[in-house]
């Protein structure tokens, strides 16, 4: 008996009957190469294509979003960010030149049209539209500050310095022997760079080592140890013709820090970072061995413990020729588009070069910026501090164009040393700009007084907290980035309260922390060093009647929000 198989149904008989399963009105247009469903659902409208060739279904959602034309670039980049991230939607966009907008499209593929799936489908399509705006929304007000139409450039700047600043806000470890590293570079003599990054104060040079896989070498003289070319130690060669010619050194400096005090020793590692058509690299990592105790050196003196700093440093391709021509066509180009009313054109860093007018502090300011945006923070400080310098003795003569330009300066001087682990060197700079409301300048300010243990912490981010509140009734949801900034504080506050061994308020506010998502993670590490300290000390702390910062020195004016 002969058995007739039951006829696969297509897709488009399948779809159908989905469609009337859940009410959609639907119109259906054929052309030689697809069956389109344009249909409602839920009141939003879709398009089904189904391809005649393989029965394949591709469900589109049109116009979920749509922004003027200036922002292209931006949607571009947020379309690779949703594409990346989300494995069912696909988005897209296409440009309107009538109307001179780009509209954003999500779409997916189903081939099995089963009614619960495509509806769960359906209705996720809502979710990461609202999800899209919502992300989208928070992009484009972080570029419009920054006053350029170089919106995903802009963009990208702020998301990496506000992931450096955070990188910044430092968790206590449970080994007192770990290190935090931060990152900088520069073309500098040995001593020039321990002077700014890791001093020695009051040191009486002995002698060097520098071992390397080719053997160990000595240098007895102060003044060649002195001028010690970090650069050179793995690189041989100039310019173009420079080149990588080992993979690793290891410099042994040997001095005392008094005529009768016993021999000391910093250890400085250098290691081959890799190299591109540009530049050389080497990562140079400073360790100071721990001093013996004595009474002048007790066991809490700073010198007791291990230090570490680790920076990026880089031997540039190009000539000083070069580095010239480059300077001279940026400064002209912002110069000239300044005058010609082309600001929307230009970058914050390049509004900043165009409002320079000596060209040696445009010089120093165009370089200063590259080292800074490329993470060189060291090179960075050698510009920078020459621009700083140089308009001091004028703020008071300048005008709001040139106090910003001079304020950018201050504030990118003290990321600088914080990167370097001079928090103490940071807050000269930052302290500048202590109640300007900058989000960014008070973030950097807290963690170099938080990395610090600067006693006026706790009153300087209570009056921020308070300058908060009142801007913002407790009825009203904060914005995000408000929010994102209180939690910031609370948590620079609670990592405070521990360095000053206020144990118990420390942990309320970390425990409060643990239900929160953005704070729980934070919370946890510190609830675990505190119960470590605990431990050790074998009892613990009560808590005192009155909150330490009462009688504090005065901080600096919280910034106006």
């Amino acid at each position: 008996m002969l058995i007739r198989k039951k006829k696969k149904e297509s897709a488009l008989a399948n779809f159908e009957k989905f469609l009337k399963a859940t009410n959609c009105d639907y119109t259906i247009e054929n052309d030689e190469s697809a069956t389109t469903i344009t249909f409602e659902f839920q009141a939003a409208r879709f398009i089904a294509s189904i391809r005649k060739q393989d029965d394949s279904i591709e469900i589109t959602y049109p116009s979920i979003s749509s922004a003027p034309i200036s922002q292209l670039e931006l949607v571009r980049s947020k379309c690779n960010d949703h594409n990346n991230g989300n494995i069912l939607f696909k988005y897209s966009y296409t440009i309107d030149y009538k109307e001179n907008k780009v509209n954003v499209h999500m779409s997916f593929f189903n081939n099995n049209v089963d009614p619960e799936i495509l509806t769960n489908e359906l209705k996720a399509a809502f979710h990461f539209q609202r999800n899209w705006q919502q992300d989208y929304d928070e992009a484009a007000a972080i570029a419009r500050d920054s006053d350029s139409l170089d919106l995903e450039s802009e963009l990208y700047k702020h998301q990496r310095e506000m992931f450096m600043l955070r990188r910044l806000e430092l968790r206590h470890q449970l080994d007192s022997s770990a290190a935090s590293i931060a990152a900088g570079t520069g073309t500098l003599p040995l001593w020039q760079m321990l002077e700014t990054v890791s001093p020695l104060p009051q040191a009486l040079l002995m002698f060097m080592t520098v071992n390397t896989v080719n053997g160990q070498q000595r240098i007895d003289k102060v003044d060649d140890i002195r001028n010690f070319d970090l650069r050179h130690a793995l690189v041989e060669g100039e310019g173009k013709l420079a080149r990588l010619t080992r993979d690793y050194a290891v410099i042994d400096l040997h001095y005392q820090q008094g005529q009768d005090d016993k021999p000391c020793m910093t250890t400085i590692t250098l290691t081959a970072e890799g190299e591109d058509d540009h530049s050389i690299y080497t990562r140079v990592t400073v360790t100071h061995v721990p001093r013996n105790a004595s009474r002048m050196n007790s066991l809490s003196n700073e010198d007791r413990q291990p230090h570490s700093v680790s920076m990026l440093i880089a031997l540039d391709r190009s000539d000083d020729k070069q580095r010239q021509q480059e300077f001279d066509y940026m400064w002209s180009d912002a110069q000239l588009k300044a005058r010609n009313g082309e600001k929307d054109s230009l970058t914050e860093d390049q509004l900043l070069l165009g409002q320079v007018r000596v060209a040696d502090v445009a010089y120093n300011m165009y370089w200063g910026q590259q080292m800074f945006n490329s993470g060189r923070y060291y090179e960075a400080i050698l510009y920078l501090e020459n621009v700083f310098n140089s308009y001091r003795c004028d703020f008071f003569e300048m005008g709001s164009e040139g106090k910003h330009l001079f304020m950018e300066t201050a504030y990118k001087l003290g990321f600088c040393y914080n990167e370097l682990g001079q928090p103490k060197q940071a807050f000269y700079y930052l302290d500048l700009m202590a109640s300007d409301g900058n989000i960014r300048h008070t973030m950097e300010l807290v963690n170099s007084m938080a990395n610090s243990k600067d006693l006026r912490l706790f009153s300087y981010t209570e009056g921020v907290m308070d300058e908060v509140k009142r801007n913002f009734s407790e009825e009203d949801e904060l914005p995000d980035n408000i929010k994102d900034f209180v939690n910031f504080l609370r948590r620079r506050r609670g990592y405070a309260y521990i360095d000053f061994n206020q144990l118990d308020k420390a942990e309320k506010i970390f425990t409060q922390m643990l239900d929160e998502e953005d704070n729980a993670d934070y919370a946890i590490n510190e609830l675990a060093y505190i119960r470590k300290l605990r431990q050790k000390r074998g009892e613990d702390i009560q808590p005192e009647d009155n909150d330490p910062s009462d009688s504090l020195p005065q901080p600096p004016m919280a910034p106006p929000f």
